[in-house]
């Protein structure tokens, strides 16, 4: 009376051959994972957090101060 392991692998009741549904089912199918640094991992788009609009805004308001300074 040995218990298996139960696995989701979305084929229902297996008739035939266990292996070969466990195999094709969605388990075993390959992945594509973003890489977080490094070659693969550049995003085009821009980042949307509200930390980031603060940092941006408050860089440029320095910039503005500091070129009303420069001119005199």
């Amino acid at each position: 009376m040995s218990k298996q392991a139960a696995t989701e692998h979305g084929r229902g009741e297996i008739r035939d051959n266990a292996l070969k549904a466990l195999v094709t089912s969605k388990l075993f199918q390959p992945r594509v994972v973003k890489a977080k640094k490094g070659k693969g991992s550049y995003n085009r788009k821009g980042r949307n957090s509200k930390d980031y609009a603060l940092v941006v805004s408050a860089a440029l308001a320095c910039k503005k101060v500091s070129n009303q300074l420069w001119r005199g």
